[in-house]
């Protein structure tokens, strides 16, 4: 490996080490601040809190950027112990090891890039400096390689050694084991923040921000309740079905200590041209049968609470594989009629008031949550013991606590 090659390789993992540290250090402000805005949340495309807080967001419960934070890390202790071969025939591995690495992370780049794009539909800023580094390390390293990749499983050992015997490497690999492991097994668990109580200096960080937070008069009635929780939805929407599945408890739990106190109302925001009109011509493919199953969620409530709840379960399970006609079929199956169709036009206009109020008030993206008002960023996404604080100091607010 060149000297000029060698520099090439250690600038990108520097580089792509600054892109993973800094979206690990934004998916763990997203998760543990329910009031902080990612700066990478440009739009409903472009947008890092949807590409986090997905399936794809993390490996075995380990966030994908601080897999990235040990990958860059790695190649940069490789290149900065690699010694440039000199010569011709130069026995000097470094630039092989490095391609290996790379060859690895450039397979991880493109099926996180893929699914990003074509499961999810969103695209991470952060992320895709990230791929940019890994691809371009794969091709220096590819011109550095000097020898065969075929030996290295067999000489592993004795490099190994005659790297760490030198106690600076040694070092630099030790603190990187230390610290992503430590992080990894730090890092919160999605929905969940470890210590936010009301006892806890997190919950009383978050009652002095959220009492500075503006309200907005929705116009919806509370019908008797001291808090009223908003909720704009699309039932294709990963994130909306993962803060479902977040919120389910919290929600429980306070229909059963303060029976009455809390409403949850659903608003549709589906990303489809079909029924959300600023979306002119465009939408979400994968969205396609959003507008089918906002239509089928209000069939549903016209039959009771039980049958409302049965397809809400239904859709939010089956969002991979919903289309229009899936829908129709579940919405027959489950509710027992045969004129979807007829039913759906006249939800239609519903669904379009739903998506006009989104308009007024600006929504860019789903899930975005309102509390009594209060409109918590990173588009609904708070982990579910911040969604029970702020119902509890509502509650206390309205009993004048």
């Amino acid at each position: 490996m060149s000297s000029r090659s060698r520099w090439i390789i250690l600038s990108l993992a520097l580089i792509g080490l600054g892109f993973s540290s800094y979206s690990a250090f934004v998916h763990y402000k997203i998760l543990t601040d329910p009031l902080y805005s990612s700066p990478c949340d440009i739009n409903q495309t472009f947008n890092c809190t949807q590409v986090y807080l997905s399936q794809y967001g993390s490996m075995a419960g380990v966030p994908v950027a601080l897999l990235g934070v040990f990958w860059f890390g790695l190649v940069t202790l490789v290149a900065f112990s690699s010694t440039p071969a000199r010569g011709k025939g130069g026995d000097a591995p470094g630039g092989s090891y490095l391609f290996a690495l790379s060859t690895i992370g450039l397979a991880v780049v493109l099926y996180l890039g893929y699914t990003s794009w074509f499961v999810l539909h969103h695209l991470c800023v952060l992320c895709l400096g990230t791929y940019a580094a890994v691809i371009g390390i794969f091709i220096a390293s590819g011109s550095a390689s000097t020898v065969p990749v075929r030996e290295l499983p067999a000489r592993f050992g004795g490099d190994l050694r005659k790297s760490l015997a030198e106690p600076f490497p040694l070092a630099l690999l030790a603190a990187l084991l230390v610290s992503v492991g430590f992080a990894a097994g730090n890092f919160p668990a999605e929905g969940t923040v470890p210590g936010a109580s009301a006892a806890a200096p997190a919950g009383d960080d978050f009652a002095t921000a959220w009492a500075k937070m503006p309200r907005i008069d929705l116009g919806i009635p509370a019908d008797g309740a001291k808090v009223v929780v908003v909720k704009f939805n699309d039932f294709q929407c990963p994130p909306c079905g993962q803060t479902y599945e977040w919120y389910k408890p919290v929600l429980e739990k306070f229909a059963q200590t303060n029976p009455g106190a809390v409403k949850m109302v659903l608003k549709d925001w589906p990303w489809n041209a079909k029924c959300n009109f600023t979306l002119g011509s465009s939408g979400a493919p994968n969205h396609a049968g959003a507008c089918e199953a906002a239509a089928a969620f209000r069939m549903a409530h016209d039959f009771g609470p039980a049958k409302e709840l049965e397809m809400e379960e239904w859709l939010y399970s089956n969002q991979q594989t919903m289309s229009p006609d899936t829908v129709k079929a579940a919405a027959q199956r489950i509710l027992g009629f045969a004129d979807f169709d007829q039913r759906y036009l006249a939800k239609l206009p519903a669904i379009k008031k739903d998506v006009a109020d989104g308009a007024a008030l600006r929504i860019i993206g789903t899930p975005t949550l309102f509390i009594n008002g209060v409109r918590v960023v990173s588009q609904g996404l708070m982990p579910a013991s911040y969604l029970e604080l702020a119902i509890q100091l509502e509650l206390n607010r309205a009993a004048g606590k």
